[in-house]
């Protein structure tokens, strides 16, 4: 009887195991945050940027999406700012543009 019952377990957790892993393979991918914004609209920014304008402000951004000496947006996989953020309307400045250091006021948390 108690083989019985540690094979009847056995079975059932493996059943378990596999619609879990099942279910995992059958979830949809997650739909492009930016899919549904309109052409020309400031994209959304991320769940993953969650208070990161709060906490470190324009610089934050600018860090991983702006140009500067040290680094390229484009070399971390980042999406880098379009030209007329930066000062005098080229990256080349490696300063932003003072009217764009309010990033969430257009680039809104998705």
């Amino acid at each position: 009887m108690k083989k019985q019952l540690v094979t009847a377990t056995l079975t059932l957790t493996l059943a378990l195991g596999m619609a879990a892993v099942a279910g995992c393979a059958s979830e949809a991918p997650k739909d492009d945050l930016n899919a549904n914004v309109p052409a020309g609209a400031p994209p959304l920014m991320p769940e993953s940027h969650a208070g990161r304008f709060e906490g470190l402000g324009a610089a934050g951004c600018y860090g991983c999406h702006g140009a500067n000496e040290k680094a390229n947006p484009m070399l971390s996989g980042s999406v880098a700012l379009p030209e007329d953020h930066y000062a005098s309307g080229q990256s080349g400045a490696l300063e932003l543009d003072p009217m764009h250091e309010l990033c969430n006021t257009c680039h809104v948390q998705g």
